[in-house]
């Protein structure tokens, strides 16, 4: 058992209850009553998870305290003690569901004791299947509506996923190295700052593969709570747990053939690293429930905003892991690193918001977008959409963006370097930039954050509050 739990016995005769006692007392907290009003005072008060109580009591039967029992406590596990005679009477309260078991007179301490075990132990595997059933309904809503939007997403979209928007050198030299091994089935790691377009690599990888015309199957492994890894990456069979009414597939299965890309790879749990190892090297999975392995033809490639060597050096990711994915690793590099790109992504997002909020906007005027080329944009281009998306809302159809319409952050400019004042302000702006910058790439994790700067998670929400900003 989890947990030392409370107990009530009930008897009128002290003798009995005595007994009683000394059968539980090592193994439980024992509470005592001599009659039903008692007993149910009891169990208003304390958090009782065990009910025993005597049959033939004066003023309130056994039978009569477990039904009212039932109102106050309905998860309690409810037993009674009878003579023979009374039988009859027990089975018609068990059917009805006022009573768990029936012990008949007289009692072995030994047999009592290790009844009640058993019903406990009964009750948290049922408590246990429960809450993993609601998770895993959860987890099937969540997967659910991040499927609904990656399918709007690739709906608003009208260029065809093997094309990439790009202008710089940069992004020009990134696409030859691809080139490399796309025609491979090599697994990819792809690297790079939040928002950077990894996905959108990974989909240029499997476009460009002669798997392009088998599945590709995103699946953020930070999203996947771990007590359901297992069943959401290699599926289940009908009855495996609690709320298994049918086989489920996995995501290797529904990638069968195809492409199986393991975004932000580095939150995968320590358990389902060795289990994607596993495939790796065996090239089968083993859905839960399954008496014997599955082989799966799945080319991965996976990504990451975080730094795996060093997390490998913690103990957070697993050497053997992070070898087998390092096979061919390239860096989507952040977006003021290839500033060349901001004209053809800028263009790009305003015709496809553009289109999607029917409103045609036919370009940036040179100032907003000079503007625009030299932000930093800490949030890559993710960022960049969120501001078009903006602009197209703001402004007006058939006119170009002015610079007014830009946020503030990009048309005040956030270098602090530039400002001007006193030595401390400018310490104070600049600080104010690393972290509003941190913050972003991290998608307002601040603990993430708070990590990498070297601070406390609490100096972080106490100075995003002096900033005027919702802490989040």
């Amino acid at each position: 058992m989890k947990e030392r739990y409370e107990i009530l016995v009930v008897d009128d005769e002290p003798a009995n209850l005595q007994k009683l006692k000394r059968t539980f007392v090592n193994d439980f907290e024992v509470h005592e009553a001599t009659s039903g009003p008692e007993a149910l005072e009891t169990l208003r008060r304390r958090p009782i998870a065990v009910v025993i109580a005597d049959q033939r009591m004066p003023g309130m039967a056994g039978v009569e305290l477990l039904r009212a029992c039932l109102k106050i406590r309905p998860d309690a596990i409810r037993i009674i003690l009878t003579g023979y005679t009374d039988v009859e009477d027990m089975m018609d309260a068990i059917n009805q569901g006022h009573v768990h078991r029936y012990i008949t007179k007289p009692w072995d301490p030994f047999s009592l004791r290790e009844t009640v075990r058993t019903e406990l132990e009964r009750w948290e595997l049922e408590q246990e299947n429960q809450r993993l059933a609601e998770e895993l309904r959860l987890a099937n809503e969540r997967l659910a509506r991040e499927n609904q939007r990656l399918r709007r997403e690739m709906e608003a979209i009208e260029r065809p996923p093997d094309e990439l928007v790009y202008g710089s050198d940069v992004m020009s030299r990134l696409l030859e190295t691809l080139d490399r091994v796309v025609a491979t089935d090599a697994t990819v790691l792809i690297q790079g700052e939040t928002g950077t377009g990894k996905e959108l690599i990974a989909r240029y990888i499997h476009a460009h593969s002669p798997r392009r015309e088998a599945p590709f199957v995103p699946v953020n492994c930070g999203a996947v709570p771990s007590e359901l890894a297992e069943s959401s990456f290699f599926g289940h069979r009908r009855g495996a747990f609690t709320g298994a009414g049918s086989d489920h597939k996995g995501f290797f299965l529904l990638a069968d053939g195809g492409t199986l890309f393991l975004d932000e790879v580095g939150e995968a749990p320590l358990d389902l690293q060795v289990k994607l190892l596993r495939v790796l090297q065996e090239g089968e999975i083993m859905p839960v429930g399954a008496d014997k392995p599955i082989r799966v033809d799945v080319r991965i490639l996976a990504s990451t905003n975080r730094n795996l060597s060093r997390l490998v050096e913690e103990g957070r990711f697993r050497a053997d892991l992070f070898f087998r994915l390092n096979v061919f690793s390239v860096l989507a590099p952040p977006l003021r690193e290839r500033r060349g790109d901001i004209p053809k992504l800028a263009q790009y997002f305003l015709e496809q918001i553009g289109r999607r909020l029917n409103k045609p906007i036919p370009g940036l005027q040179p100032a907003a977008l000079d503007l625009m080329a030299r932000y930093r944009w800490p949030g890559n281009v993710r960022e960049l959409e969120n501001e078009i998306e903006r602009l197209v809302i703001l402004g007006e159809a058939g006119v170009p963006i002015a610079p007014e319409l830009l946020s503030d952050r990009i048309r005040l400019g956030e270098s602090s370097l530039e400002r001007r004042g006193s030595l401390r302000d400018r310490l104070t702006a600049l600080e104010r930039e690393i972290i509003l910058e941190t913050l972003q790439r991290h998608e307002n994790n601040k603990t993430r954050a708070a990590t990498e700067l070297g601070i406390t998670r609490q100096t972080i929400i106490s100075k995003v509050k002096s900033y005027g900003r919702p802490s989040g």
